[in-house]
């Protein structure tokens, strides 16, 4: 009894040492089985010995009364199982290779006999899975040393898996773009995948993104679990990556190697063709070594690996940019036809049902026939006048909208949409350093300990040639990580196992932007706008609709940003008859520093709205002629402080794995976890109180004739100071303790060549994704920000411009000094609700799996996902209500004495804020909270999804002559919100009608209803121990040896989401992600993909919405979607051997061989010209290496 109270205390010491986590998420294998004697009897006692053949380390376990056998925790590699007993001859297996993730069933029949006599089977075919009912499949060493890898990205391997595919509009064979993982698995969202490096989390919290790839020559193998897994499993919406390193053994091998890629090799893309702009450069040069083995054999082993990477390269940019007569204010060459008007005075082009010339006044009272493309004069006259010629006089010209003009390159090809066409050259310098150690102290205790470190750096010229003005998504950044995992498996007894793991990653981002050091006050700008910069003296952003975007990419200038996830995990695994019961959890805490100054040299968004014949014309105006003219319809200028945000992680599971009968296994499992609330160092963070009272009495009242009730009173509203202004509580969230996850799965052999799976769950997702951004935590009182007010009477007429953007000066962050009047009178607050929730989804799947002739195997699976309290992007709390939007455009932009004016000073809005201006709008008015502007909730539990999906797979390995595998995948997923987690290239954040989210039920836009995937290795039967010309030698050297390999993929196009641009006036007002109307046909019919590059549907079919209505559009058009992909990747390589224990290995390979262009998405703002899509991997690429590796 002693005894066993010391066993139970250190187990207990043990787990709380560990913390309890919420994945046992290892990089290891299990097998188990049943021995008995042929007729069906058990033999209990029989021995059975687990033997690791590349270290040498061994496993025993005595067979149970049931007559089974279990090793769990068990490193993937090559074993041989040894099993004796009295009376019978020893069965010993060899070749039996272990897979992370595995749960191997091996049951074996003993012969009568001597011990002595050995029975010896070589394991050569694939085992059914009877374990569980996971679905899932794993990328072992041979296919990631022999299929080709573009970049040599393990990443990509994922795609081989059925239910996978990549969300990015571009789906080439890369499909991670600057490090990110855009990859949904079975309808999961692409940010809410788990990812593993010998069991501890690689990914960060900001956007759930690895913060490293894993070299291909420092992995040993890595597995994809897609649906519905064991309660050891957690935080993961989608499914959950295991990678597992290489690791030294009793033999020295090592490995030096060089790929080599040149744009000689290569094909013109599909647009450098088509541009005339010559081949895009290209110098790609990989190359590393790795060497490992024992230190003291059969106990301790290290392994080493470096890799580095140097590529020089261009990448074709073709943009819309401004004429230079449009830089003077001459666009005369924008006239286009003649228009007229229909039955219902709707404007368009003379012919069909428009028939009465639409006549207008110019700028010299001459009355003409309007012309599409016109420029009008943004007065509030009953009717705009026309700029006679087209042309802006240059006294009305904005100094510093011409400045900014004048920092854009002219074309340098002939028309008006894509007519700059760069090749910018872009650098990447990498390096990575992994090193482990493995020892094995004792038969009961293994250790290993991982460090992995990467550098990254890259640098842009931007799309504008190194125009202060250019966009770039490399800008000059710097990236580091750092992975450490420490791991350590201690056997009490053969049926009673501990394991621990902790680990340590973090990722630092650096980014300095091309215009670093930029003197805003050469533009014209104010001083006050130069200073208020601070340490990020950038170019400003411009917005300028259907030309480039100017200045820094999203808006923000330098940054530095620290991430940190820290984990622990301890688990106790027990063999209890016919059960293996698991027990166990995990802690983590993640941790960011940031500091991204948003928008620290002012961010303006230009439309046509200004110079259009009315407000809402699209036949008319020009962002361009905005700018030119200096009036922006929005913008912005931010002061940012230095955030430290952290959140805890913990969850607790327990597993029964239940040997029902041979034929049957159970899986129950039950999980508790929760992501609990973010708190900030410096309580800096907020909440948004719906039903407070705000703190200032006000009497809103409206001119009678109106017919609107007046309000009084106390408005309800207020921004909470978390932790200060007394407020105690830090949290930005209520913790959400209720998150209980069963899951069940069973597996039942028919036969012995086919078993049927089915398994259910509940998963719980990470409550992350929104990104690293100081206004996504919801900072309000510490951030300054200054709005720039467009207009005060419904966009008719501009209310400022770029001259003095700002007049009443610029905002200073206020901290909690205001109490609940933080965020008084701004334009837009973004913040979040204390009822936030963490994000849960339903798995299912049912499938059957069959063992074919020769050596194959298939699968056919149906699957399913529903996705629960999604997050989503940001939703309006603020947006009118329906009786408000019922009175329409007239009465809502009606201007009205501003009633907070006639309050006490100190109960005024800020001088400054949009609510300081003489006037205001009825709109503005009746919104719920009308001493604020937009009220933006992030991380809103108001998304779901549905998935549905039909796949079959036919696999065939083992082979020394041909493996492969092919997948495919029938699927459709129905969502109302793609963004935040999704990573969609295309993404729909926000709600057109908040009041209303019905409307945006759709096909989803990373929805891919078809999808084919195929792999194959194929050793050509050429040369020596092949099957013709064994004996040649000459032709042997020459022909025989060869190996091929290729990958082919196939994914149809994402549906396209058309959006229209929000009126000036109405932004924020009404509807935030507004559609257009659909008055035709979108669908454009014939045309190859090439031919419909310039338009991908007909724009014709839509048309603006009213002021203050929303469009009939649907979010996605499921019979209008963006270009599938379909590449082939091929390689082919062979070995030549030097001595006893070396080889050198050639390979070459070609990515897309039939230099097939794959485009992007094409864009789907309705209005505007658009720039060319990107096409993706239209090109013939050559890698060559060279491999020096003891047999």
């Amino acid at each position: 009894m002693k005894h066993r109270r010391i066993t139970i205390l250190n187990v207990m010491i043990f787990l709380a040492a560990f913390s309890i986590s919420a994945a046992a998420q290892t990089a290891t294998a299990t097998i188990r089985g049943v021995v008995d004697d042929g007729s069906g009897k058990v033999i209990a006692g029989a021995t059975v010995t687990l033997t690791n053949t590349s270290t040498g380390l061994a496993r025993n376990f005595a067979v149970n009364e049931q007559g089974q056998y279990y090793f769990n925790f068990i490193e993937p590699g090559s074993y041989q199982l040894l099993i004796k007993a009295a009376g019978f001859e020893s069965y010993l297996r060899q070749g039996l290779t272990l897979e992370v993730g595995q749960a191997a069933e091996v049951d074996v029949s003993l012969k009568p006999g001597s011990v002595t006599e050995t029975m010896t089977v070589v394991a050569n075919t694939q085992q059914l899975e009877t374990g569980n009912a996971a679905l899932g499949a794993v990328i072992d060493r041979k296919t990631i040393d022999d299929l080709p890898l573009n970049g040599r990205n393990p990443y990509q391997l994922l795609a081989l898996s059925s239910g996978v595919n990549s969300t990015r509009a571009s789906r080439g064979s890369n499909p991670t773009a600057n490090g990110s993982m855009a990859i949904s698995i079975n309808g999961g969202r692409a940010l809410t995948n788990e990812v593993l490096v010998d069991g501890a989390p690689v990914t960060l919290k900001a956007d759930t993104q690895p913060a490293l790839r894993p070299s291909p020559d420092s992995v040993q193998e890595f597995k994809v679990v897609t649906n519905s897994f064991s309660a050891e499993y957690g935080r993961t919406g989608g499914g959950a990556l295991n990678f597992s390193t290489k690791a030294g053994t009793n033999q020295y091998r090592g490995t030096i190697y060089e790929f080599l890629r040149n744009d000689a090799m290569d094909a013109t893309s599909f647009f450098s063709n088509r541009s005339g702009s010559g081949k895009e450069k290209l110098r790609f040069n990989q190359f590393g070594g790795n060497y490992g083995g024992p230190i003291l054999k059969n106990k301790l082993f290290f392994f080493a690996n470096y890799e580095g990477l140097r590529i020089r390269q261009s990448t074709l940019r073709i943009t819309n940019v401004p004429t230079a007569k449009m830089k003077t204010g001459d666009f005369s060459d924008l006239l286009g036809a003649t228009l007229c008007t229909n039955a219902q005075n709707q404007a368009g082009v003379c012919g069909g049902a428009f028939t009465t010339a639409l006549n207008v006044r110019d700028t010299n009272n001459q009355q003409i026939q309007a012309r599409a493309g016109m420029i009008y004069t943004p007065a509030a006259t009953a009717q705009r006048r026309v700029y006679a010629g087209n042309i802006i006089p240059a006294a009305q010209l904005n100094p510093v909208g011409i400045k900014v003009l004048s920092a854009i390159p002219d074309p340098n090809r002939p028309g008006l949409t894509n007519n700059f066409v760069y090749n910018e050259p872009l650098t990447t310098n990498a390096n990575q350093f992994v090193t482990r150690i493995d020892y094995n102290l004792s038969a009961k205790h293994q250790i290993f300990g991982r460090f992995t470190r990467e550098m990254n750096d890259d640098t842009g010229a931007g799309q504008l040639g190194g125009s202060a003005a250019s966009t770039t998504a490399v800008a000059n950044s710097a990236t580091r990580a750092v992975n450490v995992a420490i791991d350590h498996v201690y056997t009490v007894s053969p049926g009673f196992i501990l394991h621990g793991n902790a680990g340590w990653t973090r990722g630092t981002a650096v980014r300095t932007q091309l215009s670093d050091g930029f003197d805003l006050t050469s533009l014209g700008f104010p001083s006050n706008i130069a200073n208020a910069s601070g340490d990020s003296k950038v170019f400003p952003s411009f917005g300028v609709t259907g030309y480039t975007t100017l200045g820094p990419l999203r808006n923000f200038g330098n940054s530095l940003n620290n991430q940190d996830t820290f984990s622990f995990v301890g688990e106790a695994s027990m063999v209890k008859g016919a059960h293996v019961i698991k027990a166990g959890g995990t802690y983590r805490l993640y941790r960011i520093s940031i500091f991204r100054a948003d928008d620290p040299a002012g961010n303006f968004a230009f439309t046509r709205s200004f110079t259009a014949r009315t407000p809402t014309d699209q036949l008319s105006g020009d962002a361009a002629a905005s700018l030119a003219l200096g009036i922006p319809q929005s913008g912005r200028l931010g002061i940012v402080p230095r955030l430290a945000v952290q959140n805890p992680y913990f969850g607790l599971y327990l597993q029964d794995d239940w040997n029902v009968n041979r034929r049957l296994t159970v899986n129950l499992g039950l999980r508790y976890e929760s992501d609990l609330p973010t708190t900030e160092r410096y309580d800096r963070l907020t909440n948004f109180g719906t039903d407070l009272l705000f703190p200032v009495a006000v009497n809103i009242t409206f001119p009678v004739n109106l017919n609107i009730p007046a309000r009084t009173g106390n408005p309800r509203g207020a921004i909470i100071n978390l932790g200060r202004s007394g407020f105690r509580e830090r949290k930005q969230s209520k913790s959400d303790l209720n998150n209980f996850a069963p899951r069940l799965g069973l597996a039942l052999k028919l036969d012995d060549k086919t078993v049927l799976r089915a398994g259910g769950g509940i998963f719980y997702a990470p409550m992350t994704g929104g990104g690293v951004s100081t206004t996504s935590f919801g900072v309000i009182g510490d951030l300054g920000e200054s709005a720039y007010i467009a207009t005060l009477d419904g966009g008719i007429t501009p209310a400022s411009n770029l001259s003095n953007p700002f007049p009443n000066g610029i905002a200073a962050p206020t901290g909690a000094a205001a109490g609940l009047l933080t965020g008084y009178g701004r334009q837009t607050l973004t913040t979040r609700l204390a009822e936030i929730r963490n994000p849960y989804s339903g798995q299912w799947n049912l499938s059957l799996q069959r063992e074919l002739p020769w050596r194959m195997l298939a699968e056919v699976a149906y699957t399913g996902n529903a996705g629960i309290g999604i997050l989503g992007g940001t939703t309006d709390l603020n947006q009118l209500s329906p009786e408000a939007l019922a009175l329409g455009a007239t009465v809502l932009n009606t201007q009205v004495p501003n009633p907070f004016l006639t309050l006490p000073v100190d109960q005024r809005p800020p001088a400054g804020t949009p609510l300081s201006t003489a006037t205001l709008t009825v709109a503005q008015l009746l919104r719920p909270y009308p001493q604020y502007g937009q009220v933006q909730s992030f991380f809103a539990n108001d998304s779901h999804s549905s998935y549905h999906a039909l796949q079959a797979k036919l696999s065939h390995r083992l082979s020394d002559t041909l493996s492969f595998q092919g997948s495919y995948t029938f699927a459709k997923l129905i969502d109302n919100i793609s963004a935040i987690q999704a990573a969609a290239s295309v993404q729909t954040p926000n709600f057109q009608d908040n009041n209303n989210r019905r409307l945006d039920k759709s096909i989803s836009t990373i929805d891919a209803r078809h999808r084919f995937v195929g792999n194959a290795i194929y050793a050509l039967p050429f040369g020596k121990g092949r099957r013709w010309l064994n004996n040649n030698a000459l032709a042997g050297a020459f022909i025989g040896g060869w190996t091929t390999n290729m990958i082919v993929q196939y994914q149809g196009g994402f549906p396209l989401a058309i959006t229209a641009v929000a009126l000036a006036g109405q932004t924020g007002l009404a509807f935030t992600n507004l559609r257009p109307n659909l008055i035709g046909d979108p669908k454009i019919e014939g045309g190859t993909t090439e031919q419909r590059s310039d338009q991908w549907f007909n724009t014709a079919a839509f048309a603006q919405p009213a002021s203050f209505a929303t469009g009939s559009t649907p979010r996605t058009l499921p019979n209008v979607r963006g270009p599938a992909h379909f590449s082939v990747n091929f390689g082919i390589h062979k070995n030549f051997a030097f001595g006893e224990k070396r080889r050198l290995q050639f390979r070459a390979e070609a990515f897309n061989l039939f230099n097939r262009a794959n485009f992007d998405n094409p864009g789907t703002t309705f209005g505007y010209r658009r720039s060319a899509p990107d096409a993706d991997g239209a090109q013939i690429l050559f890698l060559n290496q060279v491999v020096l590796e003891p047999l």
